[in-house]
């Protein structure tokens, strides 16, 4: 069991974690509470279903990034949460972003989507804390007790 909570001695991972935590809890409010003018479990679990995914991962994606933001405040399952946050990312990508190419639409060009930039770096940010861990300043090194030394 510890080896899920184990993590590195290090302070790097609290910046990532507060990065996530931030846009996760934004994004996951949007869609478990309709929060920010989102849709709410029942609108993002339809638009899961109009791409031909069965509609509980709408829940599931939901759900990761709304707690997983939370798991990345605290610094606790963060190498749980952070595995399912870069799923969500991966599947992001694949399912809704790569057909636009790299770039977002940053001039709000009518009939084009994001593109995968964004997705991306916070897949990436997620697997930099599955590999490192919560860090020093988490739940996570509180449980499993004795530091692991720094690579």
């Amino acid at each position: 069991m510890k080896s899920i909570f184990s993590t590195t001695a290090t302070n790097w991972q609290l910046p990532l974690r507060l990065a996530l935590f931030l846009v996760f809890w934004m994004h996951g409010a949007q869609k478990v509470l309709g929060m920010y003018h989102g849709p709410g479990l029942q609108g993002f679990a339809g638009y899961v279903a109009s791409m031909g995914m069965p509609s509980f991962l709408g829940y599931v994606a939901a759900f990761t990034e709304f707690l997983g933001a939370f798991s990345m405040l605290l610094g606790f399952l963060t190498r749980f949460f952070a595995l399912g946050l870069a799923i969500n990312m991966l599947v992001a990508i694949v399912t809704t972003h790569w057909k636009w190419g790299f770039f977002l639409n940053w001039m709000g060009e009518a009939g084009r989507g994001h593109g995968y930039e964004y997705p991306l770096t916070l897949l990436l940010v997620s697997l930099a804390l599955l590999i490192g861990g919560a860090g020093n300043l988490s739940i996570d090194r509180m449980i499993a007790g004795k530091r692991t030394p720094a690579a």
